[in-house]
């Protein structure tokens, strides 16, 4: 994710990725219990690929909060 961390400033390129990660697990988790890992998983990568182009710190935040 190099490309990511030289667009955006350190601490909120950490973030994006910490929130990534933590989603990951919490949708495999939930799947787990659904049966709908797959669905859930695909749902969450869908998302963040949809915003991974996204540099505005507000912009970023704002979706964090939704």
């Amino acid at each position: 994710m190099p490309s990511l961390q030289k667009a955006l400033p350190p601490e909120l390129a950490d973030n994006a990725l910490r929130l990534y990660r933590e989603c990951l697990r919490r949708a495999k988790f939930i799947g787990s219990q659904q049966h709908n890992t797959g669905l859930l998983v695909s749902m969450v990568r869908q998302q963040f690929k949809k915003n991974m182009h996204e540099t505005d710190p507000e912009k970023i935040q704002k979706m964090k909060d939704e």
